[in-house]
Protein backbone atom coordinates (compact mmCIF):
# COMPACT_ATOMS: atom_id res chain seq x y z
CA UNK A 1 0.00 0.00 0.00
CA UNK A 2 1.02 3.36 -1.21
CA UNK A 3 1.25 5.13 2.42
CA UNK A 4 2.49 8.62 0.63
CA UNK A 5 -0.90 9.97 0.77
CA UNK A 6 -1.98 9.36 3.88
CA UNK A 7 1.76 10.77 5.78
CA UNK A 8 0.75 14.05 3.25
CA UNK A 9 -2.72 14.15 4.90
CA UNK A 10 -1.14 13.70 8.50
CA UNK A 11 1.36 16.41 7.72
CA UNK A 12 -1.48 18.50 6.58
CA UNK A 13 -3.61 18.19 9.68
CA UNK A 14 -0.30 18.59 11.62
CA UNK A 15 0.04 22.00 9.78
CA UNK A 16 -3.78 23.16 10.10
CA UNK A 17 -3.63 22.62 13.72
CA UNK A 18 -0.85 24.54 14.73
CA UNK A 19 -1.35 27.40 11.56
CA UNK A 20 2.41 27.46 10.36
CA UNK A 21 2.13 29.47 6.81
CA UNK A 22 0.35 27.35 4.36
CA UNK A 23 3.53 28.08 1.96
CA UNK A 24 5.73 25.82 3.84
CA UNK A 25 3.16 22.53 3.68
CA UNK A 26 3.72 23.61 -0.46
CA UNK A 27 7.47 23.18 0.00
CA UNK A 28 7.38 20.26 2.36
CA UNK A 29 5.07 18.44 -0.59
CA UNK A 30 7.41 19.33 -3.74
CA UNK A 31 10.40 17.82 -1.83
CA UNK A 32 7.79 14.55 -1.16
CA UNK A 33 6.64 14.00 -4.93
CA UNK A 34 8.35 15.49 -8.10
CA UNK A 35 5.06 14.76 -10.19
CA UNK A 36 2.85 18.06 -10.65
CA UNK A 37 -1.15 18.36 -12.03
CA UNK A 38 0.09 18.15 -15.68
CA UNK A 39 1.46 14.51 -15.18
CA UNK A 40 -1.71 13.42 -13.68
CA UNK A 41 -4.88 12.21 -15.39
CA UNK A 42 -8.62 12.37 -13.65
CA UNK A 43 -11.13 9.97 -13.50
CA UNK A 44 -14.48 10.38 -12.01
CA UNK A 45 -16.39 7.82 -10.94
CA UNK A 46 -20.08 7.42 -8.97
CA UNK A 47 -19.74 6.63 -5.39
CA UNK A 48 -23.08 5.10 -4.95
CA UNK A 49 -22.34 3.90 -1.19
CA UNK A 50 -21.29 7.53 -0.16
CA UNK A 51 -24.95 9.14 -0.75
CA UNK A 52 -26.24 6.60 2.16
CA UNK A 53 -24.75 9.86 4.05
CA UNK A 54 -27.65 12.09 3.30
CA UNK A 55 -30.31 9.63 4.09
CA UNK A 56 -29.36 8.75 7.35
CA UNK A 57 -31.71 10.90 9.15
CA UNK A 58 -35.67 10.60 8.54
CA UNK A 59 -36.36 13.77 9.28
CA UNK A 60 -33.94 15.48 6.95
CA UNK A 61 -35.14 15.08 3.24
CA UNK A 62 -32.89 16.34 1.35
CA UNK A 63 -31.19 19.78 0.32
CA UNK A 64 -28.89 21.43 -1.95
CA UNK A 65 -25.49 23.58 -2.24
CA UNK A 66 -23.22 20.82 0.26
CA UNK A 67 -20.49 22.56 1.47
CA UNK A 68 -18.14 21.08 4.17
CA UNK A 69 -15.34 21.88 6.26
CA UNK A 70 -13.07 19.86 8.81
CA UNK A 71 -14.01 20.55 12.20
CA UNK A 72 -11.20 18.13 13.38
CA UNK A 73 -11.51 15.35 15.97
CA UNK A 74 -13.13 13.31 13.28
CA UNK A 75 -16.07 15.93 12.72
CA UNK A 76 -16.99 17.81 9.49
CA UNK A 77 -19.51 20.56 9.45
CA UNK A 78 -21.95 20.34 6.54
CA UNK A 79 -24.06 23.40 5.38
CA UNK A 80 -26.70 23.40 2.90
CA UNK A 81 -29.23 26.16 0.80
CA UNK A 82 -32.94 25.30 0.47
CA UNK A 83 -33.93 22.45 2.63
CA UNK A 84 -36.90 20.15 3.41
CA UNK A 85 -37.40 18.95 6.97
CA UNK A 86 -40.00 16.65 8.00
CA UNK A 87 -40.87 16.51 12.24
CA UNK A 88 -43.66 13.97 11.87
CA UNK A 89 -43.50 11.66 15.21
CA UNK A 90 -44.35 8.54 13.18
CA UNK A 91 -41.18 7.73 11.22
CA UNK A 92 -43.32 5.76 8.81
CA UNK A 93 -45.34 8.73 7.62
CA UNK A 94 -42.66 10.91 7.34
CA UNK A 95 -42.10 12.34 3.31
CA UNK A 96 -40.89 15.53 1.59
CA UNK A 97 -44.35 16.19 0.60
CA UNK A 98 -45.23 17.19 4.09
CA UNK A 99 -42.61 18.42 4.83
CA UNK A 100 -41.79 21.93 6.19
CA UNK A 101 -39.76 23.81 3.47
CA UNK A 102 -36.48 26.26 4.85
CA UNK A 103 -33.98 28.31 3.03
CA UNK A 104 -30.68 26.85 4.75
CA UNK A 105 -29.77 23.72 7.64
CA UNK A 106 -26.81 22.10 8.77
CA UNK A 107 -25.53 18.81 9.60
CA UNK A 108 -22.62 17.63 11.66
CA UNK A 109 -20.90 14.12 10.24
CA UNK A 110 -18.90 11.75 12.98
CA UNK A 111 -16.46 9.87 10.51
CA UNK A 112 -14.52 10.83 7.96
CA UNK A 113 -15.76 7.82 5.50
CA UNK A 114 -19.27 8.57 4.56
CA UNK A 115 -20.22 5.26 3.77
CA UNK A 116 -20.59 5.04 7.50
CA UNK A 117 -20.01 8.06 9.12
CA UNK A 118 -22.78 9.20 11.33
CA UNK A 119 -25.15 12.16 10.12
CA UNK A 120 -26.86 14.12 12.16
CA UNK A 121 -28.78 17.68 10.63
CA UNK A 122 -29.91 20.70 12.14
CA UNK A 123 -31.83 23.56 12.30
CA UNK A 124 -33.27 26.17 14.20
CA UNK A 125 -37.13 26.09 15.42
CA UNK A 126 -39.57 28.56 15.88
CA UNK A 127 -41.96 28.71 19.32
CA UNK A 128 -44.55 26.19 18.18
CA UNK A 129 -41.65 23.62 17.55
CA UNK A 130 -41.71 24.70 13.37
CA UNK A 131 -38.43 24.37 11.86
CA UNK A 132 -36.67 27.02 10.65
CA UNK A 133 -33.60 28.16 9.00
CA UNK A 134 -30.40 27.58 10.35
CA UNK A 135 -29.04 31.35 9.83
CA UNK A 136 -31.83 33.80 9.95
CA UNK A 137 -32.22 37.25 8.99
CA UNK A 138 -34.72 39.98 9.65
CA UNK A 139 -37.14 40.72 7.30
CA UNK A 140 -37.89 39.92 3.29
CA UNK A 141 -33.95 38.48 3.00
CA UNK A 142 -32.63 34.76 3.34
CA UNK A 143 -29.70 33.61 3.62
CA UNK A 144 -27.66 30.63 1.42
CA UNK A 145 -24.38 29.33 3.04
CA UNK A 146 -21.12 29.48 1.16
CA UNK A 147 -17.38 28.90 1.78
CA UNK A 148 -15.97 29.13 4.93
CA UNK A 149 -12.64 28.11 7.11
CA UNK A 150 -11.49 27.28 10.60
CA UNK A 151 -9.95 30.34 12.15
CA UNK A 152 -7.73 28.90 15.40
CA UNK A 153 -10.80 27.51 17.74
CA UNK A 154 -12.90 30.07 15.61
CA UNK A 155 -15.39 29.28 12.70
CA UNK A 156 -15.65 31.62 9.76
CA UNK A 157 -18.79 31.37 7.62
CA UNK A 158 -19.22 33.29 4.41
CA UNK A 159 -23.26 33.64 3.54
CA UNK A 160 -25.15 34.49 0.24
CA UNK A 161 -27.66 36.91 0.67
CA UNK A 162 -31.17 36.01 -1.42
CA UNK A 163 -34.29 37.14 -1.96
CA UNK A 164 -37.72 36.00 -3.85
CA UNK A 165 -37.89 36.93 -6.94
CA UNK A 166 -40.26 36.43 -9.77
CA UNK A 167 -37.94 35.66 -12.46
CA UNK A 168 -35.49 33.25 -13.61
CA UNK A 169 -35.26 30.83 -11.18
CA UNK A 170 -37.05 32.35 -8.19
CA UNK A 171 -34.27 34.11 -6.33
CA UNK A 172 -32.13 37.18 -6.87
CA UNK A 173 -28.97 37.80 -5.27
CA UNK A 174 -28.88 40.53 -3.28
CA UNK A 175 -25.19 40.80 -1.41
CA UNK A 176 -23.14 38.74 0.79
CA UNK A 177 -22.54 38.40 4.31
CA UNK A 178 -20.80 36.37 6.88
CA UNK A 179 -20.66 34.69 10.37
CA UNK A 180 -18.21 34.15 13.27
CA UNK A 181 -18.82 31.18 15.93
CA UNK A 182 -16.54 31.26 18.70
CA UNK A 183 -17.28 27.78 19.82
CA UNK A 184 -17.72 25.20 16.78
CA UNK A 185 -16.80 22.08 19.12
CA UNK A 186 -20.14 22.54 21.11
CA UNK A 187 -23.33 21.05 19.54
CA UNK A 188 -24.74 23.52 16.66
CA UNK A 189 -27.46 24.65 19.10
CA UNK A 190 -25.32 25.63 21.53
CA UNK A 191 -23.14 27.23 19.07
CA UNK A 192 -22.69 31.62 20.01
CA UNK A 193 -23.68 32.77 16.35
CA UNK A 194 -21.90 36.63 15.18
CA UNK A 195 -22.93 37.96 12.41
CA UNK A 196 -20.61 40.61 10.87
CA UNK A 197 -21.10 43.65 9.57
CA UNK A 198 -19.34 43.19 5.92
CA UNK A 199 -18.94 45.79 2.99
CA UNK A 200 -20.65 45.44 -0.13
CA UNK A 201 -20.25 46.20 -3.55
CA UNK A 202 -21.67 46.85 -6.62
CA UNK A 203 -20.28 44.38 -9.22
CA UNK A 204 -22.36 41.42 -7.80
CA UNK A 205 -20.06 39.35 -6.35
CA UNK A 206 -20.51 36.83 -3.65
CA UNK A 207 -17.75 37.09 -1.18
CA UNK A 208 -16.74 33.85 -0.21
CA UNK A 209 -19.30 32.06 -1.90
CA UNK A 210 -16.97 29.51 -3.41
CA UNK A 211 -14.22 28.28 -1.24
CA UNK A 212 -11.23 29.90 1.39
CA UNK A 213 -8.28 28.84 2.28
CA UNK A 214 -5.67 30.47 4.88
CA UNK A 215 -1.85 31.03 3.43
CA UNK A 216 0.07 31.96 6.04
CA UNK A 217 -1.29 34.99 8.00
CA UNK A 218 -4.01 35.96 5.59
CA UNK A 219 -7.19 34.38 4.08
CA UNK A 220 -8.10 33.92 0.78
CA UNK A 221 -12.14 34.03 -0.63
CA UNK A 222 -13.18 32.67 -3.54
CA UNK A 223 -16.70 34.23 -4.55
CA UNK A 224 -18.87 34.66 -8.16
CA UNK A 225 -20.54 37.17 -9.46
CA UNK A 226 -24.18 37.04 -10.68
CA UNK A 227 -23.82 37.69 -13.80
CA UNK A 228 -24.44 35.05 -16.82
CA UNK A 229 -21.06 34.04 -17.55
CA UNK A 230 -20.59 33.93 -13.09
CA UNK A 231 -16.64 35.35 -13.39
CA UNK A 232 -14.65 34.12 -10.28
CA UNK A 233 -12.85 36.66 -7.92
CA UNK A 234 -10.66 36.33 -5.54
CA UNK A 235 -10.23 38.58 -2.15
CA UNK A 236 -7.93 38.16 1.07
CA UNK A 237 -8.24 39.77 4.36
CA UNK A 238 -5.55 39.62 7.38
CA UNK A 239 -6.09 36.89 9.81
CA UNK A 240 -6.27 38.67 12.60
CA UNK A 241 -8.57 41.46 11.39
CA UNK A 242 -11.31 38.35 11.03
CA UNK A 243 -10.64 36.82 14.02
CA UNK A 244 -12.31 39.73 15.21
CA UNK A 245 -14.99 40.33 12.61
CA UNK A 246 -12.88 43.24 10.91
CA UNK A 247 -13.43 43.49 7.26
CA UNK A 248 -13.15 46.60 6.43
CA UNK A 249 -9.39 45.57 4.99
CA UNK A 250 -10.71 43.32 2.25
CA UNK A 251 -8.69 43.29 -0.78
CA UNK A 252 -9.20 41.81 -4.38
CA UNK A 253 -6.78 40.51 -6.84
CA UNK A 254 -6.25 42.53 -9.67
CA UNK A 255 -4.35 40.58 -12.08
CA UNK A 256 -1.02 39.49 -10.22
CA UNK A 257 0.44 38.86 -6.66
CA UNK A 258 1.62 42.34 -6.32
CA UNK A 259 -1.48 44.04 -7.69
CA UNK A 260 -4.38 44.11 -4.93
CA UNK A 261 -7.09 46.84 -4.66
CA UNK A 262 -8.59 47.80 -1.60
CA UNK A 263 -12.23 47.61 -0.90
CA UNK A 264 -12.90 51.81 -1.56
CA UNK A 265 -11.51 51.37 -4.88
CA UNK A 266 -13.34 48.44 -6.54
CA UNK A 267 -16.65 50.01 -7.06
CA UNK A 268 -15.68 52.87 -9.40
CA UNK A 269 -11.90 50.31 -11.13
CA UNK A 270 -13.54 47.00 -11.12
CA UNK A 271 -10.99 44.30 -10.19
CA UNK A 272 -9.88 41.80 -12.50
CA UNK A 273 -11.32 38.07 -12.59
CA UNK A 274 -9.35 35.33 -11.87
CA UNK A 275 -12.12 32.98 -14.31
CA UNK A 276 -14.35 34.32 -16.94
CA UNK A 277 -16.51 31.66 -16.93
CA UNK A 278 -17.13 30.22 -13.64
CA UNK A 279 -20.14 29.09 -11.98
CA UNK A 280 -21.87 30.18 -8.74
CA UNK A 281 -21.11 27.41 -6.31
CA UNK A 282 -17.53 26.00 -7.36
CA UNK A 283 -14.85 24.84 -4.68
CA UNK A 284 -11.07 25.45 -4.50
CA UNK A 285 -8.84 23.83 -2.91
CA UNK A 286 -4.76 22.66 -2.37
CA UNK A 287 -4.67 18.85 -3.48
CA UNK A 288 -1.29 17.38 -2.61
CA UNK A 289 -0.86 14.96 -4.84
CA UNK A 290 -1.28 17.13 -7.88
CA UNK A 291 0.84 19.88 -6.15
CA UNK A 292 -1.53 22.30 -7.60
CA UNK A 293 -4.75 24.49 -6.46
CA UNK A 294 -7.80 22.38 -8.09
CA UNK A 295 -10.84 23.98 -8.93
CA UNK A 296 -13.94 21.98 -9.19
CA UNK A 297 -17.07 23.27 -10.94
CA UNK A 298 -19.88 22.32 -13.34
CA UNK A 299 -19.11 23.03 -17.38
CA UNK A 300 -22.46 24.67 -18.01
CA UNK A 301 -26.08 24.86 -16.72
CA UNK A 302 -28.35 23.14 -16.22
CA UNK A 303 -26.29 19.53 -17.21
CA UNK A 304 -23.06 19.34 -18.15
CA UNK A 305 -19.74 17.24 -17.15
CA UNK A 306 -17.92 18.27 -13.78
CA UNK A 307 -14.66 19.99 -15.08
CA UNK A 308 -11.42 20.81 -13.06
CA UNK A 309 -9.21 23.71 -13.30
CA UNK A 310 -5.81 23.66 -12.05
CA UNK A 311 -2.75 26.10 -11.01
CA UNK A 312 0.22 26.36 -9.19
CA UNK A 313 -0.26 29.45 -6.54
CA UNK A 314 -3.70 30.35 -5.37
CA UNK A 315 -4.13 33.30 -7.82
CA UNK A 316 -3.23 31.57 -10.97
CA UNK A 317 -3.20 31.29 -13.33
CA UNK A 318 -5.75 28.92 -14.24
CA UNK A 319 -5.61 26.20 -16.51
CA UNK A 320 -8.08 25.06 -19.13
CA UNK A 321 -11.37 23.56 -18.28
CA UNK A 322 -10.62 19.41 -18.00
CA UNK A 323 -13.42 16.94 -18.14
CA UNK A 324 -13.51 14.97 -15.13
CA UNK A 325 -16.60 13.34 -14.73
CA UNK A 326 -19.83 13.14 -16.24
CA UNK A 327 -23.31 12.39 -14.12
CA UNK A 328 -25.71 10.42 -15.38
CA UNK A 329 -27.92 13.39 -15.46
CA UNK A 330 -26.21 14.35 -18.12
CA UNK A 331 -28.32 11.64 -20.35
CA UNK A 332 -31.33 12.11 -18.73
CA UNK A 333 -33.69 12.94 -21.65
CA UNK A 334 -36.17 15.69 -21.26
CA UNK A 335 -35.49 19.14 -19.98
CA UNK A 336 -37.01 19.82 -16.55
CA UNK A 337 -33.63 17.87 -15.08
CA UNK A 338 -31.08 20.00 -13.42
CA UNK A 339 -27.29 19.86 -12.05
CA UNK A 340 -25.18 22.05 -10.19
CA UNK A 341 -23.15 23.10 -7.22
CA UNK A 342 -19.89 20.24 -8.00
CA UNK A 343 -17.17 20.96 -4.98
CA UNK A 344 -14.81 19.10 -3.94
CA UNK A 345 -14.90 17.53 -0.23
CA UNK A 346 -10.82 16.64 0.34
CA UNK A 347 -11.50 15.73 4.24
CA UNK A 348 -13.40 13.04 3.40
CA UNK A 349 -11.73 9.90 3.84
CA UNK A 350 -11.66 7.73 0.21
CA UNK A 351 -9.67 6.66 -2.94
CA UNK A 352 -9.01 9.96 -4.37
CA UNK A 353 -11.19 12.78 -4.07
CA UNK A 354 -14.75 13.06 -2.93
CA UNK A 355 -17.20 15.41 -4.75
CA UNK A 356 -20.53 16.55 -4.59
CA UNK A 357 -23.16 17.45 -6.69
CA UNK A 358 -26.82 18.95 -6.38
CA UNK A 359 -29.71 16.85 -8.74
CA UNK A 360 -32.76 18.87 -8.97
CA UNK A 361 -35.39 19.48 -11.18
CA UNK A 362 -37.55 22.67 -13.19
CA UNK A 363 -40.67 21.04 -12.01
CA UNK A 364 -41.50 21.93 -8.24
CA UNK A 365 -44.21 19.38 -7.93
CA UNK A 366 -41.59 16.67 -9.18
CA UNK A 367 -39.46 17.60 -6.28
CA UNK A 368 -41.89 17.66 -3.81
CA UNK A 369 -42.96 13.95 -4.87
CA UNK A 370 -39.60 12.51 -6.46
CA UNK A 371 -37.34 11.81 -3.17
CA UNK A 372 -34.61 10.34 -6.22
CA UNK A 373 -33.86 13.97 -6.38
CA UNK A 374 -32.96 16.67 -4.25
CA UNK A 375 -30.22 14.83 -2.53
CA UNK A 376 -26.55 15.59 -3.22
CA UNK A 377 -24.95 12.67 -4.54
CA UNK A 378 -21.19 11.94 -3.92
CA UNK A 379 -18.50 10.81 -7.25
CA UNK A 380 -15.02 10.57 -6.96
CA UNK A 381 -11.49 11.70 -8.92
CA UNK A 382 -9.18 8.96 -8.78
CA UNK A 383 -5.96 10.38 -9.71
CA UNK A 384 -3.34 8.84 -11.74
CA UNK A 385 -0.26 9.13 -13.00
CA UNK A 386 0.70 9.25 -17.01
CA UNK A 387 3.45 7.38 -18.02
CA UNK A 388 6.08 9.31 -19.98
CA UNK A 389 6.93 8.55 -23.23
CA UNK A 390 10.61 7.71 -24.04
CA UNK A 391 12.27 9.86 -25.92
CA UNK A 392 12.92 8.72 -29.64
Amino acid sequence: MNRLPCILQIMSNLFHRFHLPFLCLSMLVSGAQECCAENWSIEGKSWPGADRLFRRDSRWRGADAANSIDLGDHRVLWTFGDSFVDINQDRSQRHRKVATFIRNSIAIQTGYDPTCAEFRPCWQEKQDGTPTSFFRLQGEDNYWPGGGLMLDQKLLLFLIRVRNSNVGLGFSVVGWGAVLIANPQDIPRNWNLKYLSVPQNTLGVMVGSGSSVRIGEWIYSYGSDNSTRHKLFLTRIPVADVSVGDFSSLEWWNGSDTSWRKQTQINTRPPKPIVDDGQTEFTVHYQPKLKSFLLTQFESFPRSPIVIRYARNITGPWSPMQTAFIPEEVDITGKDTMIYAAKAHPEQATEGLAVTYCTNTFDLATVRTDESVYYPRFARFIFKAQVAKAAK
